[in-house]
């Protein structure tokens, strides 16, 4: 107690005879807000005098990372002062300041700007087409620390599709004093794809003339073909009413034979072939067995396609 009542009046006394000389004063205030990697004497005072210059840009201390606040007295910053000062110096105001980080808040404008972009830039899509963000959701007064004001970044789903309502968190910081806010849109993608000319029967064959190109929102689809000459030769599994864009699960490679065909039954065995005529009763791709009804004994039996129109079978 006795030290520290000693240590008062030699400072009273200094401080004293410094403003007697006309000396620099530093007026501490109670509470600031500071933004950089370090905290300086210009941040946490009011400075006067004629070294008011050199003085400003003495560093206090660094700012504790992830920390929101911190309390420095008056004697701390007097010996920081000191460490790089060597005049004498008043200090007056607050016997202590609190120091906290600087935030700034980000307007619902630029949240959303930050949104889209973010959106346009990820998009598998943005080759397929014209992407349209609307109704984009974004918080009032979002705040962020001041150094990390122009580092806001945007963070989708791994699984993301970017298609429909489409959630994304934005973040500002790094480690406890980092902070975010939800953040989501409805995204559209209208593209030019082909769709049927008239209507088209399940199990038809699909020409080039009878498609046509049509601006739709294939966000609302599943997977669609995207150029016509992707589904030429496909064949339809059901059916396709004309205007309808045609879809990936609604389409597949013809077989080799169809149903009601006329085939070639061919039997080997030890180097001879037999050769006769049958009527498909299945389709069948390369490969694939199917059955075959034999057209001069009326049996059926079961052959595996070879090629076009022609079925083996062991015997």
């Amino acid at each position: 107690m006795k030290l520290l009542v000693l240590l008062s009046v030699f400072i009273t006394l200094t401080f004293s005879t410094a403003e007697a000389m006309g000396e620099s004063r530093v007026i501490l205030l109670q509470k600031a807000f500071v933004s950089g990697e370090h905290i300086f004497l210009k941040d946490i005072a009011t400075i006067e005098g004629t070294d008011r210059a050199a003085l400003s840009g003495i560093p206090i201390m660094k700012t504790p990372a992830g920390s929101l606040g911190v309390t420095l007295t008056s004697e701390f910053v007097a010996g920081k002062i000191g460490e790089h000062y060597r005049k004498p110096v008043i200090m007056e105001g607050s016997p202590s300041v609190q120091v906290c980080e600087k935030f700034v808040a980000i307007s619902a404008k630029e949240l959303a700007d930050l949104y889209r972009n973010a959106v346009l830039k990820n998009s598998p899509w943005k080759k397929a087409g014209e992407v349209v963000i609307e109704d984009v959701k974004v918080p009032v007064g979002f705040r962020v620390p001041e150094k990390y004001r122009h580092a806001v970044q945007a963070k989708f789903s791994p699984r993301e599709d970017f298609l429909g309502l489409t959630p994304a968190t934005l973040t500002a910081g790094l480690g406890a004093s980092a902070v975010s806010c939800r953040v989501s849109g409805k995204v559209r993608v209208m593209a030019l794809v082909p769709v049927a000319r008239t209507n088209l029967t399940r199990g038809a064959v699909i020409g080039e003339a009878d498609l046509e190109m049509k601006r739709l929102d294939i966000s609302t689809y599943p997977p669609l073909v995207w150029d016509k000459k992707e589904c030429a030769g496909m064949r339809l599994k059901g059916s396709l009413h004309a205007g309808s864009p045609l879809l990936r699960s609604n389409i597949e490679q013809p077989p080799l034979i169809s149903r009601g065909d006329p085939v070639f039954i061919e039997a080997r065995r030890d180097g001879l072939v037999v050769r006769d005529l049958g009527v498909a009763l299945k389709d069948g791709f390369l490969e694939e067995q199917i059955p075959v009804k034999n057209t001069s004994s009326g049996k059926k039996v079961f052959g595996t396609v070879i090629a076009a129109s022609r079925i083996e079978v062991m015997f």
